[in-house]
């Protein structure tokens, strides 16, 4: 029986970052030249895509860091989508009132508009910003990763 090839330590990174796709097309190149030179590498990269394919099965690949408490727990599901229901809820009526006393108001036709287009255009603004920080979250790679 042959002595077991000893992977460098300094694959250790270089291995997940492959695993994972995270590597230029150079890099790639250099380990996969590296990968081809060592069964013992070929082997720690089958495992590795084992182990994550196992994980992503079980749905665990995106597991929450320790010491959470049951606290965490209830905020999330239900005190924060609460917060949000009662916060849209207040702002949806806050806004009809001023829309009503915006149209009930003595003010000129001018007037009325230059406040109505100034308005509009910060919601507007306000909306395109938000929805483009939704799409980013939702496409976050590392929005797991506590930092």
């Amino acid at each position: 029986m042959g002595a077991r090839e000893e992977i460098p330590e300094r694959f250790g990174e270089d291995l997940a970052r492959y695993v994972d796709g995270e590597m230029t097309a150079a890099e790639r190149a250099e380990f996969e030249m590296k990968l081809e030179a060592s069964t013992e590498l070929q082997r720690e990269v089958s495992i590795q895509r084992a182990l994550k394919g196992d994980l992503a099965a079980m749905g665990l690949d995106r597991v929450e860091p320790p010491g959470g408490s049951v606290w965490d727990s209830v905020n999330r599901r239900i005190a924060r989508p609460t917060g949000w229901i009662f916060l849209i809820i207040g702002v949806l009526m806050y806004a009809a009132y001023a829309v009503y006393t915006f149209i009930q108001s003595p003010m000129n036709l001018f007037e009325r508009l230059t406040i109505g287009f100034v308005v509009i255009g910060f919601v507007i603004l306000l909306a395109s910003v938000g929805w483009e920080r939704i799409r980013d979250y939702r496409t976050d790679p590392y929005k797991g990763v506590q930092r």
